[in-house]
């Protein structure tokens, strides 16, 4: 009997766990890495040249069945903050740009998709899993991170990176 209490707490814990990971928490981390790495056409993109923006980084690969399933929700996203100071950047995990450009095809995505085909930006951004989510600032600085998949055009999430868009001064 204790074994099976104990069983069901743990499996309530890895639930609830799992849940909270679904939102976007506050950064508690140190300074933004840098990033500069080429997207699917070969052309640089580089972190501080989006200075001024909010920039979503999102790390992920074709074969993570969680990052496939975030995708549109990114694109929707996307959508919603057209004509505002906002920027995804997803960048692939190590796969060759065959695989990511075909992948991409399905998916009917327009944001900037980078590749990360050495490992090296995972590596300084310290992604353990997949996907891995960072909203960045207009000043460079990273707000918030996300383990795990979302549906980023979900009200609560929207909001939180619409507060964080730059407003025109008069």
């Amino acid at each position: 009997m204790k074994h099976i209490c104990l069983s069901i707490l743990l499996g309530l814990a890895l639930v609830t766990g799992a849940a909270q990971a679904r939102e976007l928490k506050p950064y508690q981390g140190g300074a933004t890495p840098p990033l500069a790495l080429k997207d699917i056409a070969g052309n640089l993109h580089k972190l501080e040249d989006y200075r001024g923006r909010v920039i979503l980084v999102n790390f992920w690969a074709s074969w993570c069945p969680p990052c496939r399933a975030e995708m549109p929700s990114m694109e929707r996203l996307k959508e919603k903050l057209a004509g505002k100071p906002f920027t995804i950047l997803a960048v692939d995990m190590g796969e060759t740009p065959d695989v990511v450009s075909a992948y991409i095809k399905t998916v009917h995505t327009d944001f900037a998709v980078l590749l990360d085909s050495d490992g090296h930006t995972l590596k300084n951004w310290k992604v353990f899993a997949f996907p891995t989510s960072y909203v960045i600032d207009a000043t460079g600085k990273i707000r918030y991170a996300l383990f795990g998949s979302t549906e980023w055009d979900e009200a609560d999430t929207l909001q939180k990176i619409s507060d964080l868009l730059p407003t025109a001064t008069p």
